[in-house]
């Protein structure tokens, strides 16, 4: 096996409505994003505006969302992402609190209590309490 493994550090969804996607994301799962240009505003995967969020504590990931571009960048739908919470009652609340879509209540799962939302475009979102 190799000694440095490759391992995930990025993920982006790209989506119908940045400013939507934002408000939800920060409102139902307190991600504290932050918007910036990346250049060149041309490069029609990673260009132009968005929001991101970086984990640099451990393992470091980076999370974007990124305003839909057809062709070459279409609307992310059914793609998962998950979160860990350190409360998974308090965090169910917020995101209900706030308008998220719940798939399902939080319930025992072999990885810890997880609950699931949808987001505007049709993504699952799960928070989960180890």
């Amino acid at each position: 096996m190799d000694a440095d493994p490759s391992r995930l550090i990025f993920i982006a969804l790209n989506v119908s409505d940045l400013p939507r996607s934002l408000a939800y994301y920060e409102a139902a799962f307190a991600i504290g994003f932050h918007t910036g240009d990346n250049e060149p505003q041309s490069d029609p995967w990673m260009g132009g505006h968005h929001a991101a969020y970086s984990w640099t504590d451990g393992a470091f990931l980076h999370f974007a969302i990124f305003p839909a571009h057809e062709p070459e960048r279409p609307v992310s739908r059914d793609a998962q992402v998950g979160f860990r919470v350190p409360d998974i009652a308090a965090a169910h609340a917020r995101a209900v609190a706030a308008g998220a879509e719940t798939v399902h209540e939080p319930r025992p799962e072999p990885w810890g209590v997880t609950a699931r939302y949808r987001d505007p475009d049709g993504n699952l979102v799960s928070l989960t309490e180890a």
